[in-house]
């Protein structure tokens, strides 16, 4: 089931109402009275790993120095509510569907930095076999991976009227209508 905490509008992250009620989220607003759209749009790509984001396809280990270089934050990102709020939307948006797919997408990872960055040896204690079989596996790998992220994206797709699909950037404008 897709958790609906922010939405899309006009360029920005806004939050929706639960935003509001959820005590650790509603901290943020009121302790970034200025900036709490840019805390929150912080928060989002740091937390949801689905394609609404679009650091999603970013290696885990790259995220968070990327995001900061793209959103230049000039608030401390190692505050303790906005650590709180992290920790705390990687639980809620985590569904066993989400968790499988995060650890396919790391194990895809690993296996790409792995075929890339070794150096193939032969002769009897050498890594070709080893090289072969994981290049042989990957394929299976990434058909998994495949499989994982169209369940995530079924799991978070929002129905419109006669049960069709909206694109994620189109809800909010069919929600005022």
């Amino acid at each position: 089931m897709h958790i609906r905490l922010f939405e899309i509008e006009e360029g920005a992250v806004k939050p929706t109402e639960h935003c509001y009620m959820i005590s650790w989220l509603n901290q943020i607003i009121e302790d970034y009275p200025e900036e709490y759209l840019k805390v929150l749009a912080y928060i989002f790509y740091m937390t949801n790993k689905t394609h609404e984001n679009p650091y999603a396809n970013v290696v885990e280990e790259e995220l968070e120095e990327r995001i900061q270089r793209d959103l230049q934050p000039q608030f401390f990102t190692e505050d303790a509510a906005i650590l709180l709020a992290i920790d705390n939307l990687t639980k809620l948006y985590e569904t066993p569907t989400i968790r499988a797919y995060n650890g396919i997408k790391v194990m895809l990872d690993n296996m790409s930095t792995y075929l890339a960055t070794t150096e193939i040896t032969d002769g009897r204690d050498g890594n070709i076999r080893g090289m072969l079989a994981a290049a042989k596996d990957f394929k299976h790998i990434q058909a998994s991976f495949k499989g994982a992220m169209s369940d995530v994206e079924e799991e978070t797709k929002v129905q419109a009227r006669g049960k069709s699909i909206l694109p994620y950037d189109m809800r909010r404008k069919a929600k005022r209508k």
